[in-house]
């Protein structure tokens, strides 16, 4: 997936005033990083200060600038030792630059600290990197969470998908493997909110959208480390649960199937195969109920993202189902 970003000149002015005078000096370039799956400016900007990586959200991009609001206040509190760009500031500016307000259009800003990595190798999927991703999910679910309302229990509000296909068989899922259709009674009863306050319960750190192109590979080859960015999903769980969740979109995109990456990377002593079902019972049904929904504004390609996920999740389903 490929996204041509917004650049700074492409900032109204209100915006690129309140950026300058937070950063306390002119932009004089910017390198902007395409992809990912927000529609705002994602770019390193250069000043005399040194460079800073900054993000923003406009008032039209609503779900982008809600999750930049969520990360502005989980990024402030993640431990000094996680595998992370620090963050530095956030700001609310309005959008025509004047006093913010609750009936004031405004804008998301955040800033961290620039990371100068590679993206992981996915064309092809080199096993070097897929082991390292496997390691990190497992190196930011041995953090604790965070005490605080910023990161909720992972199952406080249960995924209700799987239930919610059971009920209403939408149409859609006739270009699904019929599998889906024929097993959702059961696939709700392993995805039951029950069933999920058992399986994900924990204290540890989850960053709930952890993905290969959420990290960067630092370092040279012969000694790479990542680091995890975009957290505004990020709660309290099972430490299982970051690497199960990364596995379908790995497979979906080329790579390897979650079987043979669990067989290089066992998941955390003591997980149980009923959790992990539970948790690819919750994924197949939350990708495949989100894929058949209207495209959010500024993203038309979540919906396609979403079905393919979806297909490599009931794949694996199927396995550990039977």
């Amino acid at each position: 997936m490929t996204r041509v970003r917004p650049t700074w000149p492409d900032l109204p002015d209100p915006i690129r005033t309140a950026i300058e005078d937070r950063l306390g000096a002119k932009v004089t370039s910017w390198v902007s990083h395409d992809g990912g799956y927000s529609p705002g400016l994602a770019s390193v900007l250069t000043t005399e200060n040194g460079p800073v990586f900054v993000k923003t959200a406009s008032p039209d991009q609503t779900e982008a600038r809600r999750l930049h609001r969520n990360e502005a206040v989980k990024a402030a509190r993640l431990p000094a030792t996680l595998p992370s760009p620090r963050f530095l500031w956030s700001l609310d500016v309005p959008d025509d630059g004047g006093v913010a307000g609750a009936d004031v259009p405004s804008w998301a800003v955040l800033a961290f600290e620039p990371v100068h990595g590679r993206a992981v190798r996915t064309d092809p999927w080199d096993l070097d990197d897929v082991d390292l991703l496997a390691r990190l999910a497992l190196q930011v679910g041995e953090h604790q969470a965070p005490d605080g309302d910023a990161f909720p229990d992972y199952a406080q509000e249960p995924r209700s998908e799987a239930q919610v296909l059971a009920d209403e068989r939408p149409q859609g899922l006739a270009t699904y493997d019929p599998w889906l259709a024929e097993h959702l009674d059961l696939i709700a009863q392993v995805a039951a909110p029950k069933r999920q306050a058992e399986a994900f319960g924990g204290d540890r750190l989850v960053h709930a959208d952890f993905r290969a192109d959420n990290v960067l590979i630092l370092g040279p080859d012969d000694r790479p480390r990542g680091v995890v960015v975009d957290w505004p999903h990020a709660v309290r769980g099972a430490a299982f649960l970051d690497l199960v969740g990364m596995l379908p979109a790995m497979h979906a995109l080329g790579g390897p199937t979650p079987s043979e990456v669990l067989d290089r990377t066992p998941l955390p002593r003591g997980t149980e195969p009923e959790a992990v079902a539970t948790r690819v019972a919750v994924l197949a049904a939350y990708f495949a109920h989100g894929s058949l929904q209207e495209p959010p504004p500024g993203i038309p390609h979540l919906r396609q993202f979403q079905r393919v996920q979806a297909e490599a999740s009931i794949a694996w389903l199927q396995e550990l189902l039977r």
